[in-house]
């Protein structure tokens, strides 16, 4: 089994050329350096090395395994950067703004399987209307945002994108909940809850939409998802989300999501909004990675 010094020792005397100088950069014995280059040749059963006059030259065997060692240790450093990485991630604070479906299932979701392996960790998580996301973010007032997809500035950039058309949420029992998409003409037969504030960014792509929402008469309203997912449970009424603020309760089968058939609103994606000009922190980029796969896993299913 090669042993990671003498690949360290190896490469070295290949790049300067002579056993001497390679002991000399590297702080050890000569005699140290050249047993253990000779525990190579002897472990694989070939000479690396041409002897010369002028310095060390490789063979053809040596060519193979220099190789093998720059895949190897540009592995192994990377790896070991890595692992730096989750070391100063053990404690630290992370602050999160997202869109406030997000928060009722998918945040703390992520977070308590990330705490598991940082536990020292805080975090502030806030809901916030979807255009002040990257502003929060952009002014360092926080580390990492979830927004609908659109127009970034330069000083940001979107770790990962995933597909999030608003559509119809409904009790699962409920008769819209047969169909494979819904019409908007279909919604206005029953009763409609809303959430208060202004479309995400990026519905305005659906004009249809947008006009449909404007004239509504909703039963209940409400700046609560909690509320409103509680009174779709109780039949009150039908309302318009993503489904990523329902996604225990579409498990369960206690809550169905339908399409709109409104081909732009189904265009509507949520991006995870990171500096682009800034370091994260430790904690804030070990997490942001992990929260990009677990969106990616979301866009499989």
């Amino acid at each position: 089994m090669l042993h990671a010094a003498a690949l360290y020792y190896f490469r070295e005397v290949t790049r300067v050329g002579s056993v001497r100088k390679a002991a000399a950069a590297l702080n050890v014995a000569a005699s140290a350096l050249n047993r253990q280059i000779l525990n190579l040749e002897a472990d694989l059963g070939t000479p690396l090395f041409d002897r010369l006059p002028s310095g060390m030259r490789l063979t053809v065997a040596g060519e193979l395994l220099l190789r093998h060692v720059t895949d190897t240790l540009h592995d192994f450093d990377r790896v070991r950067g890595a692992i730096d990485d989750l070391k100063a991630a053990r404690s630290g604070h992370i602050g999160i703004a997202a869109v406030d479906s997000l928060l009722v299932d998918f945040l703390p979701r992520a977070i308590d399987r990330f705490r598991v392996d940082f536990p020292a960790v805080t975090y502030s998580v806030l809901a916030v209307q979807p255009p002040e996301v990257t502003a929060m973010v952009s002014s360092g007032e926080i580390d990492i945002g979830f927004t609908f997809v659109g127009h970034l500035p330069a000083s940001l950039r979107y770790l990962t994108e995933v597909s999030a058309p608003i559509g119809v949420v409904m009790r699962a029992d409920h008769p819209l909940a047969s169909r494979l998409s819904v019409d908007f003409d279909e919604v206005t037969r029953y009763p409609i809850l809303t959430q208060s504030g202004p479309l995400p960014r990026g519905a305005d792509v659906d004009a249809a939409f947008a006009t449909f929402k404007s004239q509504l008469k909703p039963k209940i309203q409400s700046n609560s998802i909690q509320m409103l997912k509680l009174a779709i449970t109780l039949n009150m009424g039908l309302a318009f989300f993503t489904r990523l603020g329902f996604l225990h309760e579409i498990e369960q089968g206690d809550i169905a999501w339908r399409p709109l058939n409104s081909p732009a609103i189904n265009t509507l994606k949520l991006g995870l909004v990171v500096p682009s000009q800034r370091d994260l922190s430790p904690p804030a980029s070990q997490l942001a990675r992990r929260l990009a796969e677990d969106l990616n896993k979301l866009a499989a299913v």
